[in-house]
């Protein structure tokens, strides 16, 4: 993520929209030792670029918007996996149980990640809950861990289509033990966080605002307001 250099100093609290307008471009997350990652500039130009975060919190629409905003193709993992699986998420999670979702899961994000040409990939909320598919991250993408409050993600989760969630009286409390689990994993792979709320709150185009602000952190000038 970033941070002042060296791997064990501490993480820093998300970029907002109120830092903006300021905030140099700075560079990603430096190779691991033994990664085969070769990147351009030191940011996240060359590499695909990865959404992650908890489930509502805008990976989908935001890469769109991004994807427009660095002229790149987009897939949303989720929906590559439904297409290969041929039935929604709900229903593998029903009929296969959430282990073989997830190793489903793991199969489309190595297929997207070994694509020649860098993309902008909306992973599934719980894709980093996976070794190898930290690892995977870690090697082949530019990271960006969307944040946001379990309220927040409360409001913006339809529990008909979270299995996580599906039949659940509390959707926040539930959402807050989720985000508490998995926040280690999302900022050993992350090069870069983001608070989403902040832009929700102070701008009137907030997935605009959002996929610009990340395009300068992978290190690709924005386009001009309009």
């Amino acid at each position: 993520m970033q941070r002042a250099p060296g791997p064990s100093g501490p993480t820093p609290k998300a970029t907002r929209a109120e830092d903006t307008a300021s905030e140099p471009e700075r560079p990603g997350r430096r190779p691991r030792a033994g990664s085969n990652v070769d990147p351009v500039g030191g940011d996240g130009r060359g590499r695909h670029v990865v959404l992650v975060g908890a489930m509502g919190v805008g990976k989908t629409t935001v890469g769109r918007r991004l994807a427009r905003e660095l002229q790149r193709p987009f897939a949303d993992a989720d929906e590559q996996l439904e297409l290969r699986a041929g039935r929604t998420i709900p229903a593998i999670f029903r009929d296969d149980g959430e282990e073989n979702f997830r190793r489903l899961e793991s199969d489309v994000l190595a297929d997207l990640l070994a694509a020649a040409h860098p993309l902008v990939v909306a992973a599934g909320g719980g894709a980093i809950t996976r070794p190898e598919n930290r690892a995977l991250l870690g090697r082949r993408a530019f990271v960006v861990w969307l944040q946001a409050s379990p309220a927040f993600l409360a409001a913006r989760a339809d529990p008909t289509h979270r299995p996580l969630l599906a039949g659940d009286p509390d959707v926040t409390a539930t959402l807050e033990r989720l985000i508490a689990a998995r926040t280690p994993l999302y900022e050993e792979v992350a090069d870069a966080a983001v608070d989403v709320e902040s832009f929700h709150a102070g701008d009137d185009k907030p997935k605009r605002a959002l996929a610009r602000h990340i395009a300068r952190l992978v290190g690709v000038p924005a386009e001009a307001p309009g």
